[in-house]
């Protein structure tokens, strides 16, 4: 007999290729998705971080928010309810700002005479001039009230005391809320008005910034904005009054309308692009998304309202 020679057929030779193609398209999937898995977990973990890092400098200036200015005094400028860039949500971002004091020993003011102020203390390690003062008042003409300025400490002679300091160079874009008062102060502290923003860069990607100077430039005269944290693109702000949440401060503050809690939401995206079947960058829709949220009771507050309870 002749031997015969058995190959495959074309039918089998189709149906081995199809199960190969099958099997190697899951094989591809799977290691496609390990491999973004591998990409997202990391860049989802910065985002986390960012903003847990954004709203713990967050929670620590508003915690000293007030603290060192007369009781009931407003610190949290009003009217920046959605002054930002639009945000994740649809709805524009706001800002945040608010005056806040050094953890410093104040400076008690014996004498005035005109801008010149002399104390009866020589400034501290705290006082690095030109300094953002806080001065304010317990007796006399808009008292007890508060005003924010530049100071410098300056040498010679004081008919009281040991310290000298100038305050004309004053700017008027470091303005308080409710604006000057120009009062005659008593005693100064070292402070900031410290101002949060939401910010686009030069690529689109929106970031988180601090100013230590209300936005305005430094003494130095150079732009005091600091990135605190990329890819934060939503800041929505909200304080508690007596009567409850609202979205402004306002201009005013008594026993019912002191702010107790600031509430603070931050939403934020990866900046790195194609994550998870993302297409294009950080700046488009489709981006990596999160956000935490936080209140916080200002330190100031809290001790106003435990003394007008009778707790303290």
């Amino acid at each position: 007999m002749r031997e015969r020679e058995q190959g495959f057929s074309l039918i089998e030779l189709m149906v081995a290729m199809v199960v190969t193609l099958i099997i190697s398209g899951a094989v591809f999937q799977l290691v496609t998705a390990g491999n973004s898995a591998f990409r997202r977990e990391p860049a989802m973990a910065d985002r986390q971080q960012n903003i847990r890092m954004a709203l713990d400098l967050i929670s620590q200036d508003v915690y000293k928010a007030g603290y060192g200015v007369p009781d009931f005094a407003q610190v949290f400028t009003p009217a920046l309810d959605g002054t930002g860039p639009a945000g994740s949500g649809g709805e524009n971002s706001d800002h945040l700002e608010f005056v806040v004091a050094e953890e410093c020993a104040h400076l008690e003011v014996c004498s005035v005479s005109g801008m010149e102020l002399f104390t009866l203390d020589r400034p501290g390690s705290c006082f690095v001039p030109p300094a953002t003062v806080i001065a304010s008042c317990d007796t006399g003409t808009n008292c007890p009230a508060y005003d924010v300025y530049w100071a410098d400490a300056k040498g010679g002679a004081a008919p009281c005391g040991k310290g000298h300091i100038d305050r004309t160079n004053q700017r008027s874009t470091l303005t308080p809320p409710g604006g000057h008062k120009n009062i005659t102060p008593q005693w100064l502290l070292v402070g900031s008005i410290v101002r949060y923003r939401i910010n686009p860069d030069a690529d689109g990607v929106p970031n988180l910034e601090r100013s230590a100077f209300g936005g305005a430039k430094d003494a130095t005269g150079n732009d005091s904005w600091q990135v605190l944290a990329r890819g934060v693109e939503d800041l929505q702000v909200q304080y508690q009054i007596a009567a409850g949440w609202r979205d402004d401060p306002g201009t005013t503050s008594n026993i019912d309308t002191l702010v107790r809690r600031v509430h603070v939401r931050l939403s934020a995206r990866s900046t790195e692009a194609n994550l998870a079947g993302q297409t294009t960058s950080a700046g488009a829709g489709n981006a990596v998304r999160g956000e935490l949220e936080i209140a916080v009771a200002p330190r100031a507050a809290v001790t106003v309202l435990g003394m007008s309870s009778g707790q303290l």
